[in-house]
């Protein structure tokens, strides 16, 4: 007689919670430090008057060889600003919320994101990460850097191939799509919800007001009012290149997953599908440890003074075997830029414009 066998069920064992996650990593990465801010603050003023200094120096001058070595170093020194000012967006900087609101509003300044625009804008990044299907209507889906499905891709190349086109630009020069996302997600007020609006407003006010005062006088102290594009507005350019690489590598991999609705958790948007993309030490270090990014997701608590001392307590955990790590190398940006462009739901993974 033959015997006929039942298929055994596979038991998966089921993914852990954020809040299972987040007893491996010892309390005090969660707690604001007022010394360590001061001191990354401090770093961060003093790298600014820095490259200010060297930009004046070039520019006094007139050495136009040095003008795209100043353009860089501010550049560089805005993404310095900017990452404390994601901190007090994320009202973990200091404890206190009024003092994050003030120097978050001023640490923006010369990036050009009004504050609470993009505080609503990057908690929703945080909320809905690597999830498929957002909507592009609002700014509370992670509207940043999710790829267009192949479907979607060829039913905007039919009906807009303009947007088609743009679209493609975006995902092959980031620098262009980070500063495209800033325009289009935080300067639309009526894509903000009616008791967010007030706050949006009152950014702008604030970005346009001080802004005002910052153009005015690099204008009085050069007595030029070419002076603003050295000073500002092309660094400002230059930092998208960094604001790019970051978010972009941080959640865009050829080994990384997207997931529909039905099919994504916190575990795996904030950990599997979060990159620690690593920099050379010294900068990261003026970068006040952005690239590494894991800690940030699992708890958007914890300070950038603090991402590294709550890696290496993840690094010692259970959940070390889903910690993704990459080392910056120029191979392989370009690779990932020209690889990840959309999203083959069928199998799973990116492919490339040529293939569609």
């Amino acid at each position: 007689m033959i015997q006929v066998f039942e298929p055994l069920e596979i038991q998966t064992e089921k993914e852990p919670t954020l809040s299972e996650v987040k007893k491996v990593v010892r309390e005090k990465c969660f707690q604001p430090n007022s010394k360590k801010a001061s001191l990354f603050l401090f770093s961060g003023i003093l790298q600014f008057s820095l490259a200010g200094v060297f930009s004046y120096f070039a520019w006094s001058l007139g050495y136009w060889v040095l003008f795209p070595v100043a353009w860089f170093l501010m550049g560089f020194v805005f993404t310095s600003l900017f990452v404390l000012g994601h901190d007090c967006a994320h009202e973990s900087f200091t404890g206190n919320k009024k003092l994050n609101s003030l120097l978050g509003h001023i640490l923006f300044i010369p990036t050009f994101y009004p504050y609470y625009a993009w505080k609503y804008s990057h908690a929703a990044h945080h909320q809905h990460t690597n999830e498929l299907y957002a909507s592009a209507d609002t700014v509370y889906y992670d509207n940043a850097w999710i790829p267009m499905t192949v479907n979607q891709y060829k039913t905007l190349k039919r009906k807009f191939p303009f947007r088609a086109f743009a679209y493609k630009a975006t995902r092959l020069f980031i620098p262009l799509g980070s500063l495209i996302h800033n325009v289009v997600y935080h300067y639309s007020p009526s894509k903000f919800k009616a008791d967010h609006k007030s706050n949006v407003i009152f950014s702008y006010f604030i970005l346009a007001g001080l802004g005002s005062i910052v153009a005015g006088s690099i204008c009085y102290a050069t007595g030029s009012i070419f002076a603003i594009f050295h000073f500002w507005f092309i660094p400002a350019l230059f930092f998208q290149f960094w604001m790019s690489l970051y978010t972009f590598l941080h959640h865009t991999s050829e080994d990384m997953s997207f997931y529909p609705k039905e099919e994504w958790n916190q575990y795996r948007g904030q950990i599997k599908s979060t990159t620690n993309y690593k920099m050379p030490r010294f900068i990261s270090a003026l970068h006040f440890h952005i690239d590494c990014h894991i800690p940030h997701h699992l708890n958007i608590k914890i300070p950038s003074y603090m991402l590294l001392a709550a890696q290496i307590d993840l690094n010692q955990s259970k959940y070390s075997e889903d910690i993704q790590e990459e080392t910056f190398t120029w191979k392989h940006y370009f690779k990932t830029t020209n690889t990840c462009n959309l999203w083959d739901e069928v199998n799973g993974k990116y492919v490339r414009f040529s293939k569609v």
